[in-house]
C-alpha cells in the first residue's frame, strides 16, 4: 500500500511581505510527486519493467486515472503497460487490437493516449494498452469479454502466477484510490490527494457484500454466483450515484422496517440463471444472466435501498425505511440521509438482516456483515 499526499500543496498561505519587498516564501513549493515516482520505480523493478524512462510516465498515468473525467463525467478505463503485446493479450483474454498512436516515453504521450482511448474503454468492452517500443510507447485498445460470467482482465492477471511476462495493470477503485497490479500477485494500492489510507478499500467492502449475498447458496453455485456479484457490483459502484443494499436471510421477502418501495412478487432466482449457463452454455442462457446483471445495476442506481437475499435472490429496490425518532432528532450528525439509513440498517444486522452496504455519492464505502 502506498500513501501519497496532495501534489503541489503547500498548506495555508504565509503572511505577505510589505508591498515592494521580496517575499521569502514566494518561491516555496512543496511537491510529493518525487515520492510517488520513487515508489512507482520500485514497483516497476519488482515487475521486471524497471526503467527511469518508465516510472515518470507511469506515475502520470496513475495520477490522471485516479480522477479521470471527460466533459465533466468520470471515466474508469483499465490500462495495461508492458513490452509483449501478444503475451499481454494471452494472459488478459484480449483480442482485436486497434493501434491508436506512438510517442516518446513522456507525460505528454500518456495524456494523449488517455484523451484518445479512455472514452472508448467503458463497460468492460475495451481496455487501453501501452506497449514499450524503441520509439517510446505504442498505444491503443483491445477488446475483452464484458459478460459478468467471464473473468475480467485484472482477475485473470491476479490469478496468473507466472512473473516471466513483464506487465502492469492500473485501475481506479475510487476517486484518488488506484490499484497498481503486476504479475504473480504483485499489487499496490495508491492513495492520492487526501484520500485516507485507513478507509475501507472498495474491493474489500464489495467482497464482504458478495460474501453476504451468497452465504446460503450451496456449492458449487456459491463461488460462481459470488464471482457474478463481485463483477456487477464493481461496475455499479463506478456510477456517480450513491447506493444502499440490505441483505435479508434466506427465504425472507420483506421486513416491517420497509415502509415504501418495490418488492418483487416473486424474487428473482439469480443462482438458477447462473447455473443454467454453466451447465448448458448457450446464447440464451448467457443473455439471461447479462440481462439480470443490467437489471441489478439499474436497481442499484435508483434512490432508496436495493434488497437482496443471502441465498442469491433479488428481492426489491427503491425501498425506504422508517427512521427511529431519536435518530432523526439528533443534531450535527456526520453524513447525509444515505449514511443515516445505513446506520439504521447496521442496527438490524444480526437480527432481521445479514448484511448492510453503503456507498455515498462522494465515494465513501462501508459494509456491515453478521
Amino acid at each position: 500500500m502506498i500513501f501519497v499526499g496532495p501534489d503541489d500543496e503547500s498548506g495555508a498561505p504565509s503572511p505577505r511581505a510589505p508591498l515592494g519587498a521580496p517575499d521569502p516564501d514566494a518561491s516555496l513549493t512543496l511537491s510529493f510527486r518525487h515520492l510517488l515516482s520513487d515508489a512507482i520505480s520500485s514497483f516497476l523493478s519488482e515487475a521486471g519493467l524497471g526503467s527511469a524512462q518508465v516510472s515518470d510516465p507511469l506515475s502520470e498515468l496513475l495520477v490522471t486515472l485516479s480522477r479521470y473525467r471527460e466533459e465533466g463525467e468520470p471515466l474508469f478505463p483499465v490500462a495495461f503497460l508492458g513490452d509483449d503485446l501478444e503475451g499481454m493479450l494471452r494472459v488478459l483474454g484480449g483480442r482485436d487490437t486497434i493501434p491508436m498512436g506512438v510517442g516518446p516515453r513522456s507525460r505528454e504521450t500518456i495524456q494523449r493516449a488517455l484523451k484518445q482511448c479512455a472514452p472508448l474503454g467503458q463497460g468492460r468492452w475495451w481496455c487501453l494498452y501501452m506497449l514499450l517500443v524503441p520509439e517510446g510507447f505504442a498505444y491503443g485498445i483491445f477488446r475483452t469479454d464484458p459478460s459478468p460470467l467471464v473473468e475480467t482482465p485484472l482477475e485473470r492477471m491476479r490469478r496468473a502466477g507466472d512473473r516471466s511476462l513483464r506487465m502492469v495493470g492500473v485501475l481506479q477503485l475510487a476517486e484518488n484510490v488506484v490499484e497498481l497490479r503486476g504479475m504473480g500477485g504483485l499489487c499496490r494500492h495508491v492513495f492520492l490527494s487526501g484520500a485516507r489510507a485507513e478507509n475501507t478499500l472498495p474491493t474489500v467492502a464489495m467482497d464482504e457484500l458478495a460474501l453476504g449475498l451468497t452465504a446460503d447458496v450451496p456449492e458449487p453455485a456459491r463461488g460462481l454466483t459470488r464471482d457474478f456479484y463481485r463483477r456487477v457490483l464493481f461496475e455499479a459502484m463506478q456510477a456517480s450515484h450513491g447506493t444502499l443494499v440490505a441483505v435479508l436471510p434466506k427465504g425472507m421477502s420483506g421486513l416491517p422496517l420497509f415502509v415504501d418501495g418495490v418488492l418483487l412478487e416473486t424474487p428473482l432466482d439469480l443462482v438458477a440463471r447462473v447455473m443454467r449457463y454453466h451447465l448448458e452454455p448457450g446464447v440464451d442462457a448467457a443473455s439471461a444472466v447479462s440481462a439480470t446483471a443490467q437489471l441489478l445495476r439499474g436497481m442499484m442506481a435508483t434512490d432508496g435501498i436495493t434488497v437482496l437475499r443471502s441465498d442469491g435472490f433479488i428481492v426489491g429496490y427503491n425501498v425506504f425505511i422508517r427512521h427511529p425518532e431519536t435518530l432523526s432528532r439528533e443534531a450535527a450528525r456526520v453524513g447525509g440521509a444515505r449514511r443515516r439509513t445505513y446506520e439504521v440498517l447496521c442496527g438490524w444486522v444480526g437480527r432481521e438482516l445479514t448484511t448492510a452496504f453503503f456507498r455515498s455519492q462522494d465515494g465513501a464505502i462501508a459494509c456491515c456483515r453478521d
